[in-house]
């Protein structure tokens, strides 16, 4: 499976090399081909160990998918600071890092071992520093990747001492035959499972716990902020359901706080979207709000709320990167991300200008997209638990299609300032992202049996 996977990455490059963006949409489009047939094997209905080290099911092989199509649409949209051959970039080298957080959180997704799991877990915040104190763009990228650290190795010291009370108490850290010891009688506290989850909730991240995220994604540059969104934020979600399996935990009056909060923290950051002047900060908050549904779906316990989760956190690994990629479309045009700044993109680029509302409308959940019937079925979920989630789940629902709403007509709509000037076209590598992606999540609803299984 790894060769598999690295042997796609060395095509990418061939194909960037000798066929141009064209080629390389003919290498995405099959590469969704290979994955889709592969998932139909029954192998990936149940959790098997393909060898001592990595064990996989569906919702694994999902996640290393999502790995590999964020990592080809962030190496594409990114192409003026990757050499391929040609003219040198002021800046070269993006793409080691790029690739060395992909490969991180590939070999997270396929761990068998719960040790070697929070070791790549912990591990894949060393690429990202690198990605954004080497590439970032402002001075303020070091305030932002000691607010990264803090946040997420702090939050990790309780989950590093229970992972390792439980491999004394069981002897073994296999994820499989955890499960299987802990289903019989489990020798660790229900209370431990929000220590444990703690380190998880700050990776998703959940409100309260967000504070590290906004920054990094400002800070950042556009490949760092696409895998930062698309890959980085998934391993909380993994790690949340991976664990409740191992733990075999039932619902809990824990669980029903930390629901709680997730669902009214969404809320809130929904509203902030609302009064942001950045518009990738902007874009880092409509995440915490969509990841806290993501959660709440999960920790609802039923099968179709958990299956529904992990269906928002793809589609949101795909539309989120590319609502990035459109901010950086327009910064190239304005060298400002700045909500006041930005506008009448309608006139200037009008398929550029498609392509917002399309990712809008998107992120907002339009049917019959993948977003829609994920975000559906994690509400229901929700509101099968208590109908008293019904009012912050429908407000956040509510306020999800303001903010988008707001973020298309504000860019799209407006006069020009005098100090901008038009260009005559958007590079094409934008498009190709654009329309891929748009692609997948569109028809996304055509393949939802291999992911509600």
């Amino acid at each position: 499976m790894i060769t598999f996977l690295f042997g796609m990455i060395i095509s990418f490059f061939v194909s960037c090399e000798y066929l141009g963006l064209g080629g390389m949409l003919i290498f995405c489009s099959s590469v969704i081909f290979l994955l889709f047939i592969f998932s139909g094997f029954s192998f990936f209905l149940y959790y098997g160990l393909m060898n001592e080290w990595f064990g996989l099911d569906f919702f694994g092989f999902l996640m290393v998918g999502l790995v590999v199509l964020v990592l080809i649409l962030s190496l594409v949209s990114m192409a003026k600071e990757v050499c391929f051959g040609g003219k040198i970039p002021v800046k070269e080298g993006i793409e080691i890092p790029t690739v060395l957080v992909s490969a991180v959180c590939v070999v997270v997704f396929c761990a068998a071992n719960w040790m070697d799991f929070f070791f790549f877990f912990e591990f894949s915040l060393v690429p990202t520093l690198w990605l954004i104190l080497g590439w970032g763009y402002q001075p303020e990228r070091l305030q932002a990747g000691v607010f990264m650290m803090m946040y997420t190795v702090s939050a990790s010291l309780p989950l590093l001492l229970i992972l390792l009370v439980m491999w004394l108490l069981e002897s073994t850290d296999k994820m499989l035959l955890g499960s299987l010891l802990m289903e019989n009688g489990s020798s660790i506290s229900k209370w431990c499972w929000l220590f444990v989850m703690l380190g998880f909730l700050v990776k998703l991240p959940i409100y309260f716990f967000h504070g590290w995220l906004p920054k990094a994604h400002v800070e950042a540059p556009l490949g760092g902020s696409m895998i930062l969104a698309g890959v980085l934020l998934k391993l909380g979600g993994y790690g949340v359901v991976r664990f409740l399996w191992i733990m075999c935990m039932n619902l809990s009056s824990v669980m029903l706080w930390v629901v709680v909060v997730s669902l009214w923290g969404g809320f809130l950051s929904s509203v902030i979207c609302l009064v942001q002047s950045d518009l990738k900060s902007l874009i880092a908050y409509s995440s915490i709000g969509h990841m806290a549904m993501s959660l709440g779906g999960m920790l609802s316990m039923f099968t179709i709320g958990k299956m529904s989760g992990v269906a928002l956190m793809f589609a949101h690994g795909l539309c989120s990167p590319c609502l990035f990629c459109l901010a950086a479309s327009v910064y190239d045009w304005s060298h400002s991300r700045s909500v006041a700044l930005n506008k009448n993109v309608l006139r200037l680029f009008p398929l550029l200008s498609f392509f917002w509302f399309s990712f809008c409308v998107l992120n907002m959940g339009v049917p019959p997209s993948l977003n829609f019937f994920s975000e559906v079925f994690c509400v229901a979920s929700v509101l099968w638990l208590s109908w008293v989630f019904s009012f912050p789940a429908g407000l956040m629902c509510f306020m999800a299609g303001c903010y988008c709403l707001f973020l298309y007509s504000v860019v799209n709509h407006g006069s020009v300032p005098v100090v901008l000037r038009s260009v005559n076209l958007i590079n094409e590598r934008y498009s190709y992202s654009f329309f891929f992606s748009f692609l997948i999540l569109m028809g996304g609803f055509l393949f939802m049996d291999y992911i509600f299984v």
